[in-house]
């Protein structure tokens, strides 16, 4: 249902069983939907770390807790949009301890002394073949960082005409520890996922380090690749 009001211009947000909202054609009402849940395994599992997380939270000491929210305080962190924000202590807490989760590390509750640093991992390398398959991703890195575990996300095979890739589109295809000379072999992991290479396809890659003993970590460097024959 379309408005118009002198008083109201532009609203947002929800009231009882109708939904403010805006298109092309102006303002207008909608029915209120409640959102999906997610049903898939993966998507529970999220959900179940996060509700752990944020209960194992409320056991800490309190000197553990001013200890987290004294250290998120000088941390800058960026949400999906690239918008750069000061977490809260327990953000700072669950963050860090899922991205020790995906690394296959436990979860620490003491907070750590400083955020760390990382090196430039930049730009990312990969081959991707079906016929002979393999996948391999060589960060730019001279010599893989000791204490740190690369943490690789891809998506799903997609057409090779799509050209904007989402924050969304990538999942977790396992963590991979330091090497000499940093090459990543994620083919068993990447197939375990989303099943056999099909050449042509084009796969989004995502690859960030973690350190271990914190769980900070770095920036998500991010490159594409086309599944060769």
């Amino acid at each position: 249902m379309k408005y118009l009001s002198a008083l109201l211009t532009q609203a947002s947000g929800s009231l009882g069983g109708a939904t403010a909202s805006k298109n092309r054609g102006g303002n207008y009402f909608r029915a209120r939907v409640a959102p999906v849940q997610p049903r898939t395994v993966a998507q529970q599992s999220v959900r179940s770390n996060l509700a752990t997380l944020a209960a194992m939270w409320k056991t800490l000491t309190a000197a553990q807790i001013a200890g987290w929210n004294s250290l998120a305080s000088g941390v800058t962190l960026s949400d999906a949009l690239g918008n750069s924000y000061t977490p809260s202590g327990i953000d700072l807490f669950v963050g860090n301890n899922r991205n020790l989760e995906a690394i296959a590390e436990a979860v620490v509750e003491d907070p750590p002394a400083s955020n760390a640093s990382f090196e430039d991992i930049s730009p990312l390398v990969a081959t991707v073949t079906a016929g002979t398959p393999a996948f391999t991703i060589v960060p730019t890195i001279g010599a893989a960082p000791t204490g740190f575990k690369f943490l690789v996300r891809c998506t799903r095979q997609l057409s090779p005409g799509i050209s904007y890739i989402g924050q969304s589109d990538y999942r977790v295809i396992g963590s991979f520890a330091a090497t000499a000379f940093a090459s990543l072999d994620v083919l068993t992991d990447y197939n375990a996922r989303f099943g056999t290479l099909v050449a042509g396809q084009k796969i989004g890659i995502a690859v960030s380090l973690v350190e271990i003993i914190s769980g900070f970590s770095s920036l998500q460097f991010t490159a594409t690749a086309i599944v060769g024959a």
